[in-house]
């Protein structure tokens, strides 16, 4: 069904002259489309990268979507109990109608809509993309990790989104953070991701998958041509990426001391020199100076972004906002004004937490110390009154996450909130069940992530006293405003086990994920209200 042709076999014999032990072998689901292993392959997977299978928030996930990531099903429950009554905050159906006067809520709830269609813009949420056309039109069949937080996946997210191909998209937890469903292992015995089912046929391999893909969809080509120069320099800068690759994994994950620490830095920063040159060779932003980002820009990227967060948070090495690398940063700029990218882009707090899980354990060094405490919030940096969103800070904040929505900086500010503000609404049960876990009991199958805990069982007595807190966020959320010593007298008249409270309001605090629950400068509001209720049943 898929026959190979001339353009097809040029992409398998360039890509094998990456290869450092050539072999061949068959891309499962793709009779009669053979390829030679190379760095990309499958036959190579487990000794050219880490095994992917991480995460750590994704059982916030099931309870904030309803669904339970043990048997990849279900509903899951809410607590059931009597909600405090205050005269200090309205209950949840008050909030809810404070909210639903907001143009934020309704913007949110119109892309909500046109979701479920298949249409609207790039967002976490989809379960159909269609672009125009029917969903008789749909081919592809994409299943990536619930959280959005898998390089590999995203960068085949991206794809099919820049080509604009129909697809469906099926959402599959990592091992080290939930069970893999028994229907998706009955399709991928593996259980690896990413996946697509192309009519029918399932296909592994990220950089595999882009390249079938750009074969089988050819408008808005992803790749040069075969015989042309540029592609020749797709697969030397696709050698570099690797390049860069290892001297990250180097640099990140061993532990460096004297002078091996120092030859690790120097590597990385030298291969970096090197990317940041060839980005500058071209007229445009992009690797090859086309008009849209190519495969070769998605190879990059997915972890180039994860670079940014790990080697700034564990060795204090900067790649953003730096004038040492003054493409790199036009590159991500680009990538930031694509509402494709920005839909798929984690924080650094994010990536912090989840790349351990998928790489193994991370090494710091005395230089990482301030910029780590500002982005795990230790230094106080998640507290009320955040600083203004801006693209020149250690992290770079877009105000609004969706490009070519024009608002004002307060407007902006007051979108993140509310962004925030509508997910709880929306979901307070189920995340007043999920957050009580904080204070209950850990379950008995523990996975890999250690912030990931599926089977955990809530504390129960603590939900009225939690549900107030959230309420209080919430209330803080809609109005911009709030009075820390009136939230705190409230919580001390009602709650009556304020660090059981203190404890699940943190637990849901330290779980929240970019892009998942939210994107960025919403997960900023919402981790520092939710400190605002932290620092007040501290005093209660």
């Amino acid at each position: 069904p898929h026959p190979i042709n001339s353009r097809s076999m040029r992409v398998t014999l360039a890509l094998c002259l990456l290869a450092t032990r050539p072999a061949t072998c068959l891309v499962r689901g793709l009779p009669g489309r053979s390829r030679s292993a190379g760095l990309f392959s499958a036959g190579r997977r487990a000794t050219t990268r880490p095994r992917l299978n991480a995460g750590l928030l994704d059982d916030m996930a099931a309870a904030v979507r309803g669904v339970s990531t043990g048997g990849g099903g279900g509903g899951a429950p809410t607590l059931e109990f009597a909600p405090v009554e205050s005269a200090a905050v309205g209950d949840w159906d008050s909030l809810k109608t404070t909210l639903a006067a907001s143009p934020t809520f309704k913007r949110m709830e119109a892309e909500a809509e046109l979701r479920a269609t298949g249409a609207g813009p790039a967002h976490t949420d989809n379960k159909l993309r269609l672009f125009g056309k029917s969903e008789g039109d749909v081919r592809v069949t994409l299943y990536r990790d619930h959280a959005g937080w898998c390089p590999y996946c995203q960068k085949v997210w991206l794809l099919l989104e820049e080509k604009q191909i129909p697809y469906k998209i099926e959402k599959v937890p990592m091992r080290s953070y939930g069970d893999k469903p028994e229907w998706f292992l009955r399709k991928v015995p593996s259980g690896l991701l990413p996946v697509i089912e192309l009519d029918g046929e399932m296909i592994t391999e990220s950089l595999v998958i882009m390249q079938i893909l750009d074969q089988t969809f050819p408008d808005n080509p992803a790749l040069p041509a075969g015989d042309s120069p540029q592609f020749q320099r797709a697969n030397a800068l696709l050698k570099l990426e690797r390049e860069l690759f290892g001297a990250w994994c180097e640099l990140t994950f061993r532990p460096g001391m004297g002078p091996f620490g120092a030859r690790a830095v120097s590597s990385f920063s030298e291969c970096m020199d090197r990317v940041d040159q060839a980005l500058g060779e071209t007229d445009g932003p992009w690797f090859l100076g086309s008009e849209s980002p190519s495969i070769v820009d998605m190879q990059y990227i997915s972890h180039v972004e994860r670079m940014a967060a790990s080697v700034l948070y564990w060795k204090g090495i900067q790649l953003r906002n730096t004038e040492r690398y003054p493409n790199l940063e036009a590159w991500f700029s680009a990538f930031e004004e694509r509402s494709s990218y920005m839909a798929t882009k984690s924080d650094y707090y994010t990536h912090i937490m989840d790349i351990p899980p998928q790489y193994g354990p991370a090494y710091s060094n005395e230089e990482s110390k301030t910029p780590a405490a500002e982005i795990d919030g230790s230094a106080g940096s998640w507290g009320l009154p955040l600083p203004p969103a801006s693209l020149t800070a250690l992290e770079p904040v877009i105000p609004h996450p969706t490009p070519g929505l024009e608002m004002s900086a307060a407007d902006a500010e007051e979108a993140a909130r509310h962004e925030a503000a509508r997910k709880l609404c929306s979901n307070h049960g189920p995340v007043t069940r999920f957050a009580a876990r904080g204070a209950g009991k850990p379950g008995r199958k523990r996975f890999g992530a250690p912030l990931a805990d599926p089977y955990a069982e809530p504390a129960e007595d603590c939900a009225p006293d939690l549900d107030l807190a959230l309420r209080h966020v919430v209330d803080a959320l809609l109005t911009g405003e709030h009075d820390a010593d009136a939230i705190q007298a409230d919580l001390a008249a009602h709650v009556k086990d304020p660090e059981a409270t203190k404890v699940s309001v943190e637990y849901l605090r330290d779980r929240v994920g970019v892009p998942r629950d939210m994107s960025y400068p919403a997960a900023r509001q919402f981790r520092a209200h939710l400190n605002l209720a932290v620092d007040a049943l501290r005093k209660v």
